[in-house]
């Protein structure tokens, strides 16, 4: 066939693309080589031409500050033609970047003492921006706390880093506490557990151990769950600070060590 990629094919290669990606982050196993077969048979076309082309758009992916399928590493030789196609298909980039453009400025006011003053709030959208900057952790230390565990949540390994938050162990007290032997990388709804204590890591162990409460929900999977940790043992979390936290979830039998 022609060497021309029609709207049909570019769009069959994003609806797979895009159903890879929801069965990684639900992590559901895969194979990326029947999905490229599937389409060859499909179209044509070889199916190192749709790996090739699903690359392009992880790259496109990437740029827009999004999660991409593992294994498809971005490569940006998509060519001036497809890759406006692709990227209007995809529909990503103009919400990522205004999102992200917001996010930039509240962590930039943040840093200067001048987030959250409700007087400086214009519209609803601007306090959503500055509330997301507030639950996610203070800029400077949630930068530390990104940086230390690769960008990956320590339970979950999402790296969808629009909802990763610097997650205190030991409640937030002052600039001491900012350690990043106090902190965690934590999914959104994973650091609101953690701070209800519904959530602990046992102290000697590592181990993920998930309230009762949770026993019928969908997090029952991190039950048991090694800790991922930072490879650098100075930056991992504290035993003493795990200790503090888990002493705090009374359902869960652990040695007390820790003190206020």
């Amino acid at each position: 066939m022609s060497q021309g990629w029609s709207d049909e094919e570019l769009k069959a290669s994003v609806d797979a693309y895009r159903v890879m990606l929801e069965k990684q982050n639900a992590q559901k196993k895969f194979v990326k080589a029947h999905v490229y077969r599937e389409l060859a048979l499909r179209f044509g076309r070889e199916e190192g031409a749709f790996e090739r082309r699903m690359q392009n758009i992880s790259s496109i992916y990437q740029e827009s500050g999004f999660n991409w399928v593992q294994g498809l590493k971005p490569q940006k030789n998509i060519g001036s033609v497809i890759k406006p196609r692709l990227v209007e298909m995809i529909g990503l980039r103009a919400e990522s970047n205004l999102v992200d453009h917001e996010l930039d400025k509240a962590e930039t006011d943040a840093e200067q003492d001048r987030a959250f003053s409700p007087l400086d709030v214009e519209d609803a959208r601007a306090r959503v921006v500055t509330s997301i900057i507030r639950r996610r952790g203070q800029p400077a230390f949630r930068k530390k706390i990104l940086a230390t565990y690769d960008y990956r949540c320590a339970i979950t390994d999402c790296q969808q880093i629009q909802v990763l938050e610097a997650a205190h162990i030991h409640p937030y007290k002052g600039l001491h506490t900012h350690a990043v032997t106090n902190g965690l990388l934590l999914r959104a709804d994973l650091h609101t557990l953690f701070d209800l204590y519904l959530i602990a890591i046992e102290p000697q162990t590592r181990l993920i151990r998930l309230s009762p409460k949770l026993y019928d929900s969908a997090y029952t999977q991190y039950e048991g769950m090694p800790l991922r940790e930072p490879t650098t043992l100075s930056e991992r979390a504290g035993t003493e600070v795990l200790q503090w936290h888990a002493d705090h979830c009374t359902w869960l039998k652990s040695p007390s060590g820790s003190s206020d």
